[in-house]
C-alpha cells in the first residue's frame, strides 16, 4: 500500500504558528519533546509533553493551546486517512527582543537526525485495537521503550522493548504491547518527501 505520514501541511492553522513565545525576561533556549494522536480529520488529541526541568513548564500550555486549534494533513494509506500517534520537537528560543518557536515532525532520534536532518519526518504508527491495554495493568504507573526499525515501505522489524522506570509489567503484558504493534500498520519516515528506512521509537 502506498503510505504518506502525517504532516503539519501550510496555512494560518499549522502547529507552529499557532504556538505563541510565552513572556519571558532574558534570554532562553528550551526543546520540549511532545506526542499526540492525529484524527482522520487533522485534529490532535490527547496531546502531551515530557518536561525535563521545571523551567520548561512556563512551554507547555502554549503547546497544549495550539495544539487545540491546529490542523495537520492526516496520514493516509491508498488514498485512506488513518488515526497515527505522532511525535514532535518545539524549540523556544529568544534573544534579546527576537523570540521564535520551532517545530519538527520527529522525536529526535540520534541515528535519524544525523541520516536525514532536522527536518525529516519520522515514522508513524496508526492506532488501532490497542490490546496491550487489555491485558497490561491499568493502576499502575511504568515506562517502556519500544524500538523498531521501519523500511521505507513501512514494514517494521526488530521489535525490542527495554524497562525505563516504574513497575516492570509482566511477560504477557509485554507481550501484548509487542503484538500490538506487530499488528500495526507503519508509515514510513520522509526525507526530503521521499520515503526512507528509520529507527522508531515510542
Amino acid at each position: 500500500a502506498e503510505r504518506t505520514a502525517a504532516q503539519f501541511g501550510t496555512g494560518e492553522d499549522t502547529l507552529e504558528r499557532l504556538i505563541e513565545f510565552p513572556e519571558l525576561r532574558g534570554d532562553t533556549t528550551a526543546v520540549l519533546r511532545c506526542a499526540a494522536r492525529v484524527q482522520t480529520n487533522g485534529r490532535m488529541k490527547d496531546n502531551g509533553c515530557y518536561v525535563e526541568s521545571p523551567a520548561d513548564q512556563v512551554f507547555v500550555d502554549p503547546i497544549n493551546k495550539a495544539a487545540r486549534k491546529a490542523r495537520l494533513v492526516p496520514a493516509t494509506a491508498d488514498g485512506r486517512a488513518h488515526e497515527v500517534y505522532l511525535q514532535y520537537r518545539v524549540r523556544f528560543a529568544k534573544t534579546g527582543d527576537e523570540a521564535a518557536v520551532t517545530v519538527w515532525l520527529n522525536p529526535g532520534i540520534t541515528e535519524n537526525i544525523e541520516a536525514y536532518g532536522d527536518d525529516h519526518v519520522a515514522a508513524q504508527r496508526a492506532i488501532g485495537k490497542e490490546r496491550w491495554q487489555e491485558t497490561c495493568p491499568e493502576r499502575a504507573e511504568y515506562l517502556l521503550w519500544l524500538k523498531a526499525h521501519v523500511a521505507h515501505d513501512g514494514t517494521q522489524s526488530n521489535m525490542s522493548l527495554s524497562h525505563g522506570s516504574g513497575l516492570n509489567p509482566s511477560p504477557r503484558c509485554q507481550e501484548a504491547i509487542l503484538g500490538t504493534v506487530d499488528e500495526s500498520l507503519f508509515f514510513p519516515a520522509l526525507a526530503d518527501g521521499e520515503p526512507v528506512p528509520s529507527t522508531y521509537v515510542e
